[in-house]
């Protein structure tokens, strides 16, 4: 009679829930996760009959479930108090800081985007066989802060990465590995706790790496002021954990004593006088306040008189970056792979250019699939 009871208390229960997930108003978009939710998918024959609608409407209902922010923070608690140490997302590491588990090295996406590189270097040369082209490779907080991380984590030996990167290159373009000088730092507040961008003082060290590198100097932390302009962000790792009790975020500005003043054309319109965009501060990608985020193409022109023009392919990374470069050059064009449709190579031609920088995080510059661009 127990087990009768039980399994009609089960039956009851599952048809509750799925009453009330019908009856309930849709989400467009979920906060927490910075994504749209999928929709209830369109309903035909043909939809039917190929597999997509079922294939859509389960990744509707993993959506819509009701609560589901609660059931899987649940979830990812009870795994906790079990003393895993991770939630197939996210490691939960020393001083309240996440770590994105990665999802490997592609070997044969490297071996493409290290081609792709080398016939840019090629392209480029002929044009200017002296053109100077650094690739400025940011290791991941994993490799940085692994004191942080809990016991016995695999993680990817980005030193490894770094040397099989110089091994596959030409000898032509300059490497600048970034491991070492960040983690001289590791004491300081170079990595966000719940995201897994570098902090504007971790971009701020390999700014002056790259200066050093070519010949140059990079300014000192008196000449900037260092501003917290938030205090309460939150980041991709967060949203990943699903359970987190630690405090918050802070994201601070550089802005240089000595004003330098700025012309920002984002996509070939006209967007602002200003490198950073407090809109988004109000709001869940507070990330974007650097550059307002990720463009297909920007271009800054300072009131630096040098005449000097430096291109810059990257990822995300480089954007807390850039900001600093404005104090050493006259013009500044920012190339995101991601999202550029058009010849990286031509767009070069056609400028009077000065040095190249490639700017990306060590593993999106072996996984990343957009570097078929440059070999174009």
């Amino acid at each position: 009679m127990k087990e009768k009871n039980r399994s009609i208390l089960f039956v009851s229960l599952l048809i509750s829930l799925s009453s009330l997930n019908l009856i309930a108003p849709t989400k467009m978009f979920s906060e927490k996760e910075n994504r749209y939710l999928k929709q209830f998918p369109n309903l035909s024959v043909k939809s039917i009959m190929s597999g997509e609608f079922t294939s859509n409407f389960e990744s509707y209902v993993t959506d819509q479930f009701l609560g589901r922010d609660n059931w899987i923070g649940l979830k990812t608690l009870s795994q906790l108090a079990i003393l895993k140490k991770d939630n197939g997302r996210v490691y939960f590491g020393r001083d309240d800081y996440l770590f994105d588990i990665s999802s490997g090295i592609d070997e044969e996406q490297f071996n493409l985007n290290m081609e792709s590189i080398n016939k840019f270097i090629g392209h480029v040369r002929e044009h200017n066989e002296k053109m100077p082209i650094t690739a400025l490779l940011v290791p991941t907080k994993t490799e940085v802060l692994m004191g942080k991380l809990p016991p016995y984590t695999p993680i990817i030996d980005e030193r490894e990465v770094v040397e099989n990167i110089k091994n596959k290159l030409d000898d032509y373009i300059q490497i600048i590995d970034l491991i070492n000088p960040l983690k001289e730092h590791s004491d300081d507040y170079i990595y966000y706790r719940t995201d897994h961008h570098w902090t504007t003082y971790g971009a701020y060290y390999g700014y002056k790496e790259y200066m050093e590198h070519i010949g140059g100097k990079g300014l000192g932390k008196d000449e900037f002021k260092i501003n917290q302009v938030s205090n309460n962000f939150y980041g991709t790792s967060y949203r990943k954990a699903n359970f987190y009790n630690g405090d918050p975020d802070s994201i601070y500005s550089f802005t240089h004593r000595h004003p330098i003043d700025y012309e920002i054309i984002s996509n070939n319109q006209f967007k602002s006088k200003e490198l950073y965009d407090e809109k988004y501060l109000n709001q869940v990608d507070q990330y974007s306040y650097f550059l307002g985020g990720d463009k297909a193409l920007i271009e800054i022109e300072t009131s630096i008189q040098n005449n000097k023009t430096i291109v810059v392919m990257k990822d995300s990374f480089a954007n807390s970056l850039i900001p600093f470069l404005t104090a050493h050059y006259n013009k500044i064009v920012i190339v995101d792979t991601r999202y550029y449709n058009g010849s990286i190579n031509d767009l070069i031609q056609n400028m009077d250019v000065d040095e190249i920088l490639l700017l990306y995080n060590v593993q999106n510059f072996t996984n990343e699939k957009s570097f078929f661009r440059f070999g174009s």
